[in-house]
């Protein structure tokens, strides 16, 4: 089965090739923006490193494959592990993911619903959101915690709009633990971007790309995520739930290629201090018709 998704992702890379049009990556790293476009396969590496509210400082590493079923509907697999200092790297689990915009000619605000299934365990240590009290760090042994597991289903209302290259989002997010006793904790993500002036979005033939270090490949924007507790007590408590803020920035590295790096900062007493996330994506566009056409 390793071998099998091996040789589908390294036979997608190799039938992708320098076309008319192709995605890119969304700015953020925990808030949703808009949908994969349709047939299109988007690849990300999203290592972080993370200073520890207790013990020892961590990386963590997610990988993320989503594909645009539709022009309004995406699915996606991610997986992810983490490195804690003087530890063993380890597996954290697996995530299936899909969200569709619900109207097809909402105006002001588009309204998308995302569902994802989390299979992980509980030294998970990446930070897709935050929800409910309390930190996030290891304190029980590694060996335990690897073996325990923490099974949630995480959904997402999203509400998003683009006014030229400003993108605005923002996401309410509820997870429901699916081992007992069953209880909903809340979150939020919201944003705020302005992409790049040239994304290798229009690239068309004869057209030259400007400078490898063009300030017109550079989008910057900031990005919040916090906790908003659980169905015991819901609302904002600073002094027991996660929170952070931070600058985002893209670049377009190639028509194909965006590089995303965004230094966050704990606000409250259980946020871990200091968070440095990277992404790395690479898209490819009319898979469907690429595979086709290699038979």
């Amino acid at each position: 089965m390793k071998r099998w998704w091996l040789s589908s992702i390294v036979s997608l890379c190799v039938l992708a090739v320098p076309t008319v049009a192709c995605a890119q990556m969304d700015p953020y790293f925990t808030a949703i923006n808009v949908p994969v476009p349709q047939d299109t396969l988007m690849l990300m590496a999203l290592p972080d490193f993370q200073v520890a509210r207790t013990g020892p400082d961590f990386v963590t590493g997610m990988g993320m494959i989503e594909y645009g079923i539709t022009p309004r509907w995406t699915a996606g697999v991610m997986g992810e592990g983490q490195k804690i200092g003087g530890l063993p790297l380890t597996y954290g689990g697996l995530r299936i993911n899909t969200y569709a915009r619900v109207f097809p000619h909402d105006r002001l605000f588009h309204f998308t619903l995302y569902g994802e299934y989390e299979d992980l365990n509980q030294a998970a240590l990446y930070k897709m959101e935050v929800s409910g009290f309390g930190g996030e760090d290891l304190v029980g042994p590694l060996s335990l915690a690897r073996r325990t597991p923490a099974r949630t289903f995480e959904q997402r209302a999203i509400a998003y709009h683009d006014w030229g290259r400003i993108d605005v989002t923002a996401n309410f997010i509820s997870e429901t633990d699916l081992d007992a006793p069953h209880d909903n904790s809340f979150g939020y993500a919201v944003g705020l971007f302005r992409q790049p002036r040239w994304t290798g979005m229009t690239v068309m033939p004869g057209m030259s790309p400007p400078p490898a270090w063009s300030p017109t490949r550079l989008g910057y924007g900031l990005e919040m995520i916090g906790a908003l507790g659980n169905t015991g007590q819901f609302g904002i408590d600073w002094h027991r739930e996660q929170a952070y803020l931070g600058p985002v920035f893209s670049y377009t590295l190639a028509p194909h290629w965006s590089l995303h790096v965004a230094p966050a900062f704990g606000l409250s007493a259980v946020s871990d201090p200091f968070m440095f996330r990277v992404g790395v994506g690479y898209s490819i566009d009319h898979v469907a018709r690429r595979i086709a056409r290699s038979f």
